[in-house]
């Protein structure tokens, strides 16, 4: 594959040098031509464990030559300009763009880069289970242990990507343009892929994986003059595949992790999909995306209207399982003086994805006391939503050194399925901004802003995040028995969690004063404060403040020396919780 990419790159850059050149010729007028090459080299020293220093390094202990150049050619019509970058062989960098006058534009990009990540040596998941009497006292009980295969291994993943681009005009009459563009990003390498056993092992397996995945992206679409308005329309296809062999973990028999007697195999065979089996993990899905884009802008009213649709469809070829997407937005400016003006914006979107059925195997099969249960379920998506977005800002000049602008926003978002089938919990945010600026010449400039943000029923977590101590309390599923299942226990479960706000606060203040040339000074500080006071046992509150502070001096047009400070202040109270073994 490397040489296959390579090869395109230099048959991209072969076509936009014979267009440039093409165009070049036919023009009358001399030719300018600026042109620049940097040649040099690095060396990087990797005695010490620098994998997360040198993430982004090949990582040999060696020096490298490295180079690169500019290529800049004008006629009086047509524009070529060429950038390269050579690192080292895995890290290279190079561009090309051409155009000649209104017709035609063609552009060119090859980036490669190679990620390195160091191993994770998993020295946290070491636990057992505490048991007061079990002798010698405090073991005994479900352990947590965990198994490196490829101890001191070296994961790197080589990024290559590959973006083509070209507009034509097809017609000078109503301006219509075509235009197409491909994208291709290839990886290939080696990476850390992790399987964890059920709970008789509850054993955790590192192991190398290979990473071989495709992406090739295609946009081809069409724009004219219609009357008032520019229209244009776009068709999108995206592939993903991973090539890359199967990484495969063994799971071990399921017994009862605190017993190896036999009479309670059937009891905890029947919790399982799989045990006693090998089987592939962590497997990368091929997916397909297809997508269409209606827009137009142009003049309505006094104003300016611009607005797009959008409908996409995703599949995932593995499943076929189906996402489709619709969207909508529009955006309006008019002046409404000649010191004031409006600036209005909607957005809508609507997704839909596929509910499977799942179809899961009797819980306790077969058991001696007929007290089965079944388990199967409908998978409602919890994609399934609509959104829906609006803003108007007032923009006005208060004096030639003034300008405010004041904002009001609203957003809802309604998840269909959430927390249950047909809930339809809406999340509702209220916005208001404020925004001044002043200039006085420029000798001096400050910029202050405020933003409020009103959030009501926000995304929370359905089954809470701690257990309560009613684990008494709960009635044995099987007649005769003190087992309490864990599906029971979702029972003791409380704590809504959620990662957004009820209330949030923003504040940026911004200023430079320049007295003369050759100084500068910038002073600014940003704040926020968000919080969450309605959960049933918890508030939430994160608090920031980064003020900053620089100087820049400029004794003459070739020097410039800037030196400052930035001090970043954060406090947070939020829930932390510990699940091991019992929940």
């Amino acid at each position: 594959m490397k040489r296959n990419a390579i090869f395109a790159v230099a048959i991209g850059f072969a076509l936009l040098l014979t267009l440039a050149s093409s165009a070049i010729a036919g023009e009358d007028n001399e030719t300018v031509n600026k042109y620049s090459l940097w040649i040099g080299g690095h060396y990087t020293d990797f005695s010490d464990y620098t994998k997360k220093v040198g993430e982004y390094d090949l990582g040999n202990s060696e020096g490298l030559p490295e180079f690169a150049g500019k290529l800049f050619s004008r006629s009086s019509n047509s524009i070529f300009k060429l950038y390269g970058h050579y690192y080292d062989d895995q890290n290279i960098y190079g561009v090309a763009n051409a155009t000649v006058s209104d017709k035609f534009k063609a552009a060119f990009m090859y980036r490669s880069l190679v990620h390195r990540s160091g191993q994770d040596m998993l020295a946290n998941l070491n636990a057992r289970e505490f048991y007061p009497n079990a002798p010698p006292p405090g073991l005994g009980g479900k352990t947590l242990t965990h198994e490196i295969l490829d101890p001191g291994a070296d994961y790197d993943v080589h990024r290559q990507e590959i973006l083509s681009k070209m507009e034509v005009l097809l017609s000078e009459r109503n301006n219509v343009r075509m235009m197409a563009a491909h994208r291709s990003i290839l990886k290939d390498g080696t990476t850390q892929k992790m399987s964890n056993d059920h709970c008789y092992g509850c054993h955790t397996t590192s192991r190398t994986g290979k990473v071989e995945t495709r992406q090739h992206q295609l946009e081809t679409g069409i724009d004219a003059d219609v009357k008032d308005f520019n229209v244009g329309y776009r068709f999108g296809y995206r592939h993903f595949q991973s090539n890359g062999p199967d990484a495969y973990g063994y799971w071990s028999e399921a017994k009862h992790p605190g017993s190896n007697d036999p009479k309670w195999a059937p009891e905890f065979g029947s919790r399982v999909l799989f045990d006693d089996t090998t089987l592939a993990f962590g497997v990368l899905p091929e997916t397909e995306k297809m997508s269409h884009k209606v827009r137009l802008k142009g003049d309505v009213g006094k104003g300016n209207l611009a607005g797009s649709f959008v409908y996409s469809r995703a599949e995932n070829k593995s499943t076929t399982l189906t996402t489709d997407a619709y969207a909508g937005a529009a955006r309006y400016a008019v002046p409404l003086s000649p010191k004031m003006r409006l600036l209005a914006k909607m957005s809508m979107r609507r997704v839909t994805a596929d509910d499977p059925f799942i179809d899961l195997p009797t819980f306790r099969a077969g058991a001696a006391d007929g007290n089965e249960k079944d388990f199967d379920y409908i998978r409602y998506s919890t994609l399934d939503r609509s959104e829906f977005k609006a803003s108007a800002e007032l923009i006005t000049r208060v004096n030639p050194r003034w300008t405010l602008a004041l904002l009001g926003g609203y957003e809802m978002t309604n998840r269909d399925d959430y927390v249950a089938y047909d809930d339809g919990t809406k999340t509702k945010k209220m916005i208001g901004q404020a925004k001044l600026r002043f200039r006085k010449g420029l000798r001096y400039s400050s910029y202050l802003k405020y933003r409020f943000e009103s959030i009501s029923d926000p995304f929370v977590s359905a089954r809470g995040l701690f257990e309560s101590s009613g684990y008494g309390v709960l009635v044995p599923a099987v007649s005769g028995s003190s087992w309490i299942f864990y599906w029971q226990r979702e029972a003791l479960r409380y704590q809504d969690i959620t990662s957004m706000p009820t209330q949030v606060h923003n504040f940026e203040w911004r200023s430079t004063w320049q007295p003369s040339k050759t100084y500068s000074l910038n002073l600014g500080v940003k704040g926020k404060l968000d919080k969450n006071g309605d959960l049933d046992s918890l508030d939430v509150e994160h608090t920031s403040l980064v003020p900053h502070a620089y100087l820049n001096l400029m004794p003459n047009m070739k020097w410039t020396v800037t030196t400052g400070y930035t001090y970043n202040y954060d406090k947070s109270r939020i829930p932390i919780a510990i699940a091991l073994f019992d929940g």
